[in-house]
């Protein structure tokens, strides 16, 4: 029996309430009562200064300023887990989850909330191209970012639709200027990933010129002989980005052209008789093409103006071939259900002018947002179809004391298909001292149905599935509350960062079977969804040793799951552990990365018996080590470690991992014990 039903819990907003001014009570409490020793302001945590983008702040936008509570990974964090995509990375992150497909790939869950209602960004600009309603992860490559700042909760009065459930912006590295740099790398990991990349750039007083690129091999997991069959696919994957940027008085204009091509390789078992040899195997190519312009100036000291225009071209195309084992002669298969492409592109357009000025005590910030996305494909019931929204917005900044800061926002909508509510949102931070900050926010989110979601029509041998043009929107209520302490001394800093969420989804889209066939299901409105949970970040950091500790509990509830199952309430926990310790005299460092994900009670839907049930994960635990040696003044590096020590694969689960799986008594959650080893080299000069 879970914590929740032993006290009978219910979601309403009054019992939140309740809970944070409890939990506000003790955590003052408790701070104050660490805060009565000296400290000294000698030691600034870099991570505080760091400035973030994503909020959109208007005024004192660095970490420790920003009015909401932003995760930032760093390049440097990045490198020490030897992580080159996105999946890589966010295993370890708290409170994300994340989910294996052995075609569609990696998709993640955030405070409870599915990928279909997380935006991913690159700087600042939305990526397309959801499969299943998700982002594939191990398609956003990490081999040119500089960091990446993570929101939780709805960001949709900044971001529109889809960002419901929370942004994750990936911001790229940009030229030094009066710099050049030529930079490449070297990947290779047991499990057969192989990667190589480079990169040239130089900028001078005016001018900036960035080109780099990339390959990824995938060879599929596990190797063996005895059959064709991976469980974990084949992947070729190549990328490039080239940048152009022309510094302009008070400004700049910038241009960035990103590629991404993808092959999977699906073969299938082989079929050996007295007269052929052959085999059935599918092939899924995805191309990705954006193009982004970026401009941004400053009038007198107190105005500014940004604003992007983007296109992006997205193409996922699966071919069916009969191959002849013999000959290794591959034949199209003429069957238009073994065939589909689907393309979707995407203009998009937006832009802000600031005013802020840190002596006034009101600041503010106007902007608009224009998204016009079409689609086209076969899995499509009109083939081409298409839906725009246009978006004015508007936030103001309020400090009516020295300590307190107020943030209203309100975003207006037009979309051609749906009424669209007015999208409030609140922020406020009270520095209750110099070491103490508290923050309240509460947010309204929208996401309207995907033109997948509208219009599917997706007929082959293992699917039926259609969309449905009668979704309503979905909307949600947020409200967070977090304390933030950080005692700094002159050789350490402690942080302690304790949170409370609570996300309250209406309208709910999810697939449902039509009653009038069995194997036929549709997006259907399925009702309300709820989670609410708590998190404890806690970091401690040295001069040459560092370490953090983090806990999260999340609770989800809907209106589908109280009807069909026996269950009330959905719980799960994750308990994090890293360290890292510099040897400087060797300039090294050794890294640990530990994380627990808990039992894992959720809720499925079964197509043929037309119900619920419930579903699980077993708790498993990963851990990777690595070590990192620079050379040459840090020229050069090299890093290896062992990823997955624990050798976690499959999971005891009642679960079906994904569209391409079948239920049965284990999840997919990892490639097994690897071994890997990156090696890079950076050589830049001063231009004169």
């Amino acid at each position: 029996m879970t914590i929740l039903k032993k006290y009978n819990f219910k979601f309403t907003i009054t019992s939140f309430f309740k809970g944070v001014i409890v939990f506000f009570v003790l955590m003052c409490g408790f701070a104050k009562s660490i805060s009565s020793q000296n400290i000294s302001d000698s030691l600034v945590a870099n991570r505080l200064n760091e400035v973030v983008i994503t909020t959109g702040q208007i005024n004192e936008n660095s970490l420790s300023n920003s009015v909401l509570k932003v995760k930032v990974i760093d390049n440097k964090r990045i490198e020490s887990q030897g992580a080159f995509n996105l999946q890589t990375l966010l295993c370890n992150e708290l409170n994300v989850r994340i989910n294996q497909d052995p075609l569609l790939g990696s998709s993640l869950i955030l405070q409870g909330v599915s990928g279909q209602n997380i935006k991913i960004l690159l700087d600042g600009v939305p990526v397309i191209g959801r499969e299943n309603g998700n982002i594939d992860l191990t398609q956003i490559n990490l081999n040119n970012v500089d960091r990446i700042e993570m929101i939780e909760g709805p960001m949709s009065v900044n971001f529109g639709s889809d960002a419901l459930g929370g942004v994750i912006n990936i911001i790229s590295k940009k030229p030094t200027k009066n710099n050049s740099k030529v930079s490449a790398s070297l990947y290779a990991e047991t499990i057969g990933q192989y990667n190589s990349n480079f990169e040239y750039s130089t900028a001078g007083k005016r001018i900036a010129f960035q080109i780099l690129g990339g390959r990824n091999i995938f060879f599929g997991y596990p190797q063996t002989e005895e059959s064709r069959v991976k469980i974990w696919k084949p992947r070729l994957q190549y990328f490039s980005n080239i940048n152009f940027g022309l510094n302009i008085k008070n400004g700049s204009l910038k241009l960035n052209t990103l590629f991404f091509d993808e092959k999977i390789s699906n073969k299938g078992e082989a079929i050996v008789n007295s007269y052929e040899a052959y085999a059935k195997d599918e092939y899924y190519f995805t191309r990705r093409i954006n193009s982004t312009v970026f401009f941004e100036k400053k009038y007198n000291s107190f105005y500014s103006v940004h604003a992007i225009v983007s296109y992006q071209n997205y193409r996922r195309i699966r071919n069916s071939f009969q191959k002849d084992l013999l000959t290794l002669k591959e034949e199209l298969i003429q069957d238009a259900q073994l065939q589909d492409s689907n393309y979707f592109s995407l203009w998009m357009s937006r832009g802000t002018v600031s005013k802020k000025n840190k002596n006034d005590k009101f600041n503010y910030q106007l902007g608009y947002e224009f998204n016009n996305e079409t689609a086209i494909g076969n899995r499509l019931a009109l083939q081409s179809v298409q839906i725009t929204d246009y978006n004015l917005f508007a936030s103001t900044e309020w400090k009516p004391v020295e300590k307190i800061l107020i943030r209203p926002a309100m975003r207006f909508i037009y979309n051609t298909q749906f009424a669209v509510p007015l999208i409030p949102s609140i922020h406020f931070k009270y520095d209750l001292q110099n070491n103490i900050a508290v923050r309240f926010s509460y947010a309204r989110g929208f996401r309207a149905p995907s033109l997948k979601e509208l219009h599917l029509q997706f007929v082959d041998p293992n699917h039926n599935l259609l969309g449905n043009p009668k979704l309503q929107a979905e909307t949600s209520d947020n409200i967070q509350f977090a304390l933030n302490y950080e005692n700094k001394s002159n050789k350490s800093t402690l942080v302690i960062e304790p949170s409370l969420f609570l996300n309250h989804i209406k309208n709910r889209i999810d697939f449902a079977r039509l009653q009038s066939s069995i194997f036929v299901a549709q997006y259907i409105n399925i009702g309300e969804f709820k989670s609410v949970g708590f998190n404890l970040d806690v970091e401690y950091r040295r001069e040459k040793f560092s370490t953090s500790f983090g806990y999260a509990y999340t609770s989800i509830s809907n209106s589908v799951l109280n009807k069909n199952t026996n269950e009330r309430y959905f719980d799960n926990s994750q308990f994090r552990a890293n360290a890292m310790y510099n040897f400087s005299k060797l300039d090294a460092n050794i890294n640990l990365f530990f994380k627990v994900n808990g039992k894992l009670n959720t809720y499925q839907y079964d197509i043929v018996n037309d119900n619920y049930f419930s579903s699980y994960i077993n708790t498993f635990a990963l851990f990777d080590f690595t070590l990192t040696k620079n050379m040459l003044n840090k020229k050069m590096s090299l890093t290896f470690g062992c990823k997955n020590i624990f050798d976690v694969q499959n999971v005891q689960a009642s679960f079906i991992s994904g569209p391409h799986s079948n239920q049965n008594n284990s999840a997919l959650i990892a490639l097994g014990r690897s071994l890997f080893v990156s090696y890079k080299i950076n050589l830049d000069w001063n231009k004169k």
